[in-house]
């Protein structure tokens, strides 16, 4: 008898879930997209932009950094949180007008017209 009881309530669980389903759905009513607002375009993530090349040069005053590319040279501006690696090794900032010539992986963000940097990854001279 017991186990009549338990099939009978297990049967019947999808239907009161569905039911309920149902229920929350049409409280909620169908989507309006004239009444829906738009998601304003300045709050928006930026795009996370890779770009591949050789340092020509940094200067840790203007904290401009110049790639060079095969389709001509490219300036990021630094911001201190940008990360700076080599390998697994953090490098300062500061340090990196001494990687001149060595080849780098720099991910950028282009907010508006400046290329904003995120992180650059240096290999050495001779690696890519």
């Amino acid at each position: 008898m017991k186990k009549h009881l338990v099939v009978w309530l297990l049967a019947g669980l999808p239907l009161v879930a569905v039911e309920d389903f149902n229920q929350a759905w049409s409280a909620t009513g169908p989507i309006d997209s004239a009444s829906s607002t738009a998601v304003d375009q300045s709050t928006q993530p930026s795009t996370t932009l890779v770009m591949r090349g050789t340092i020509q040069k940094y200067d840790p005053s203007s904290k401009i950094l110049t790639l060079s590319t095969s389709t001509g040279t490219v300036q990021f501006t630094m911001t201190s949180a940008a990360r700076i690696r080599q390998g697994w090794h953090r490098i300062d900032a500061s340090a990196l007008e001494n990687y001149s010539g060595c080849h780098a992986a720099v991910r950028y963000s282009e907010p508006g017209a400046a290329k904003t940097v995120e992180s650059v990854h240096v290999f050495g001279r001779n690696q890519r």
